[in-house]
């Protein structure tokens, strides 16, 4: 195994490809030498899920798919190998955290099923481990994930429900984003009125949120409020009412950091879609081109394109540009 690493990093050079978890394969021969342990204590999983955490919103979807696989497959023989009982539960944390970092790049760059399976296993970690505000953030990164994806069924929904029982009105980063998830769901059935409820809860637990999640703009673990005005104005758009969410929109946009490059495109694709609405087609259709021109098509972004061809009027739907836009939802089936 380290003959095959080293020859890896060799061919590649600088490390180029190769995952870190194959570059502690490399360094496994250094117990023999020094007499100290080289592979990873608590303490440096819990950095390892903390780093992975900071590039979620901020790296390439789908880019570190290998790394985590690598990662993942080290703490599960890590796990077997502890005995100790709040190191278990610190360990089932981590690879609740590391399979749900798993799952978001799966929904990119692989099939439906795959992210499913990766969200159970880390549905069954978070609630092994005993942290249950981890169990309601994984069930409602879940819940979001099913909405963009079309998912079949009511799994979105249930999701939510039980992500909101388990919080039991405590205030944390999983109960805003199921209330937000459900205001969303609401809006696209058309259940106006209790969409706007669900965004009232939303915003309640928001002000209660701890200020290390409220000042966080950058990890997966915060909610500042540029998230909180995205959020609402992409319900308010989805409601019809794009002209209310253009201020909020507006603000979302200047407050969100320059290394969020996909956040921040879903913000001009909201924004695009709010002016479509408006029927300032021609500008609304450009704005969306240059948006989706430059990124990747992320199932969010996939929703939010849909929704603006939709909204298109009749007779705008043959334009190049409309058609443009509908072949990014070709293919897109509920999964």
């Amino acid at each position: 195994m380290e003959r095959r690493t080293l020859l890896q990093l060799l061919m590649l050079g600088a490390g180029a490809g190769i995952s870190a978890s194959a570059v502690d394969t490399l360094h496994a021969g250094l117990r023999q030498i020094t007499g100290h342990a080289t592979e990873n204590g608590v303490n440096d999983w819990e950095q390892t899920a903390w780093d992975y955490a900071q590039g979620v919103w901020t790296e390439p979807s789908g880019s570190r798919i290998a790394e985590l696989a690598g990662d993942i497959r080290d703490l599960s023989h890590g796990l077997t190998r502890t005995q100790v009982s709040a190191e278990r539960a610190t360990l089932l944390r981590v690879y609740a955290q590391l399979a749900a970092f798993m799952a978001f790049d799966l929904a990119e760059s692989s099939s439906a099923r795959a992210c499913w399976r990766s969200w159970r296993a880390a549905r069954s970690a978070a609630d092994a481990s005993g942290d249950r505000e981890l169990s309601v953030w994984v069930r409602a990164g879940e819940a979001s994930q099913s909405f963009y994806l079309r998912r079949l069924g009511p799994a979105a929904e249930t999701l939510v429900e039980e992500a909101v029982h388990l919080a039991d009105d405590r205030p944390c980063l999983g109960l805003a984003e199921a209330l937000k998830t459900r205001s969303r769901i609401l809006a696209t059935h058309g259940r106006i009125d209790l969409a706007r409820k669900a965004l009232d809860g939303f915003r309640d637990v928001y002000e209660r949120l701890p200020v290390s999640v409220t000042n966080d703009h950058i990890s997966v673990w915060g909610m500042p409020l540029e998230g909180i005005q995205y959020a609402e104005a992409f319900v308010l758009t989805m409601m019809g009412e794009g002209r209310a969410a253009a201020p909020m929109l507006e603000h979302a946009l200047a407050s969100c950091p320059q290394e969020k490059a996909g956040g921040r495109a879903n913000i001009g694709l909201i924004q695009a879609w709010g002016l479509v609405q408006d029927r300032d087609v021609s500008e609304g259709l450009g704005h969306a081109l240059d948006i989706t021109a430059s990124l990747p098509v992320t199932a969010a972004r996939r929703k939010i394109v849909r929704e603006i061809v939709t909204a298109l009027p009749e007779r705008a739907r043959t334009l190049p540009a409309a058609r443009e836009l509908h072949a990014l939802t070709v293919g897109d089936r509920p999964a």
